[in-house]
């Protein structure tokens, strides 16, 4: 049986990506010119305006995306290698339902990977095709720390020889078992983890 165009990225994790760099610009804030005022006449009556005391500034917690379990919301490396091991268990989904708002939530918007998974849940959803169990597995994951700005989780896992079936349950595609190893790359915004990269280290 011949393998459609979308299978290669059913494993996903194998695929080959560039990493981009993800850093986000902070605009630079725009100089204030002190506006010169003219000195009010000896004969004005003076008025007191009591300024509004300036609020105290707070650090508001990020906007985490509905469902991300609390082990993954932490800015450490069991915070992001918990977060890499949720994006799996989503990405499982958006192809079993399928449903890529699953994945798109979790991706920055530069990630290629992600780009792809979305595709693939998108060209399942208009077949009328899913998966009928997880097409990727996790056996193993490491952080290695941030580089440039962005966390490093490596992965260790694979395709699970899952199959793609029909909406009358009828298999359209069986796939091979294989093993993968790749590093993920994470960026921490106001929503948390998101993934800005995944990388083939074999």
């Amino acid at each position: 049986m011949s393998r459609r165009t979308f299978l290669p990225y059913a494993a996903g994790l194998a695929l080959a990506v560039t990493l981009t760099g993800c850093a986000a610009e902070s605009a630079a804030p725009e100089p204030t010119t002190p506006v010169s005022t003219a000195s009010a006449p000896s004969s004005s009556v003076a008025t007191s305006v009591t300024a509004a005391p300036a609020a105290s500034p707070t650090s508001a917690a990020p906007d985490f995306p509905e469902g991300l379990p609390a082990a993954a919301k932490k800015h450490t490396k069991d915070g992001a290698v918990a977060f890499v091991k949720y994006f799996i268990d989503q990405l499982n989904r958006a192809w079993r339902s399928p449903d890529p708002r699953r994945i798109k939530q979790l991706c920055a918007e530069t990630s290629k990977s992600c780009q792809s998974f979305i595709e693939t849940a998108e060209h399942l959803r208009r077949q009328g095709h899913r998966y009928d169990s997880d097409p990727v597995r996790v056996d193993h994951a490491a952080a290695f720390g941030e580089a440039e700005g962005l966390m490093r989780v490596e992965l260790f896992g694979g395709q699970t020889g899952a199959r793609v079936v029909d909406g009358a349950g009828s298999i359209v595609e069986e796939e091979a078992t294989s093993s993968t190893q790749n590093m993920f790359y994470l960026d921490w915004s106001s929503s948390g983890w998101t993934v800005a990269a995944i990388k083939d280290v074999k």
